[in-house]
């Protein structure tokens, strides 16, 4: 999985990048993003873990360089979620630069539809598979593009999706929208950026940019208290971890003991065994049954598994399962 960090030039691309990644002085344009979430750290101490194991993803800083033509255009192809950036930290109009971006995307994804249109219409006698069910897809696509709608946020079902398989669209895949911001600025401007990401189905995080970067730049001891006087419930970093795993379908369950805490990303929706070859194909491969119980209920039961016993939450599953969000999970399986 790849993130990608775009926007404007100058609206804290890097910034972010360097926040997210926890480096002040971070060289490159790729690195590894660690998801925060505090139920781990919570686990690690319950369980007197010895290591925190954290999902991670690599992520790209896409420098304002980078377009959305041509070969620029072929380089975002693999990139499964983007965040894109609004600066409102020097901008006047940080909503009619986010806009401009991106409409900058839809004319790129456009122009792509238009010219696959004309390639198919040129090399139609030649194409075995039936292209008429492509055709009309790509139409569609056009005409909601000409409307300056993403096509994320079209209606696509299941079997359109598939049809697309051989495609990358920028405009069909996540974005999430951050404002760059500093202290008192101008609550107008970031109104304005927020009613434009809801108006295009955008989701949107605020990000105190520069405070952020100066944070980092202190000794670790010292992050913690200048980072509670951001205001209750800001944490840029867990927060932004919640929604690229909303955006992406994606929950999070975890393996605990003395020896490690794990948080380990899976697709809604998906079974045990699944989640069990995530740990290890031998796992997955040997599965007999799981021990179950989610983090809430451990939590309520005062983190005692003993007590998770006596209220019934724990639970013994088998391979058809479907993992929930939070699920605590103790496999057994031979081999």
């Amino acid at each position: 999985m790849k993130i990608g960090i775009i926007g404007p030039a100058q609206s804290g691309k890097t910034t972010i990048f360097k926040v997210l990644l926890q480096s002040a002085n971070i060289t490159g344009d790729i690195g590894m993003f660690k998801f925060m979430d505090s139920r781990i750290e919570k686990l690690s101490g319950i369980f007197s873990s010895k290591k925190k194991v954290y999902p991670e993803t690599a992520f790209l800083d896409i420098g304002s360089s980078a377009g959305f033509t041509g070969k620029e255009y072929s380089k975002l192809n693999n990139i499964d979620l983007f965040i894109c950036v609004a600066n409102a930290f020097f901008s006047e109009n940080p909503k009619k630069d986010l806009e401009g971006y991106m409409m900058d995307i839809i004319l790129a994804d456009l122009e792509a539809i238009q010219n696959r249109i004309t390639k198919i219409e040129k090399e139609r006698m030649k194409i075995k598979t039936d292209i008429e069910s492509v055709m009309r897809l790509l139409k569609k696509c056009q005409n909601s593009l000409e409307n300056s709608k993403l096509l994320r946020n079209i209606g696509l079902t299941k079997d359109e999706l598939k049809l697309f398989s051989g495609f990358s669209f920028i405009s069909l895949r996540p974005i999430v929208g951050v404002i760059n911001l500093e202290e008192g600025i101008n609550m107008d401007k970031i109104s304005q950026v927020e009613e434009y990401c809801s108006s295009m189905g955008l989701s949107c995080i605020r990000f105190f940019g520069k405070t952020e970067l100066e944070i980092l730049e202190l000794k670790p001891e010292e992050r913690g208290q200048f980072s509670k006087e951001m205001g209750s419930g800001y944490n840029f970093r867990e927060n932004m971890s919640k929604l690229i795993c909303k955006e992406l379908n994606l929950l999070t369950f975890f393996t605990a003991g003395d020896k490690d805490t794990t948080g380990w990303h899976l697709e809604s929706g998906l079974s045990i065994i699944e989640a069990a070859g995530k740990i290890h194909s031998d796992i997955k491969r040997g599965f007999i049954r799981a021990e179950v119980v989610n983090y809430e209920d451990f939590i309520k039961c005062a983190g005692n598994m003993q007590k998770v016993r006596e209220a019934g939450l724990l639970k013994i599953e088998g391979k058809e399962y479907i993992v929930k969000d939070g699920d605590m999970l103790n496999i057994r399986f031979n081999i």
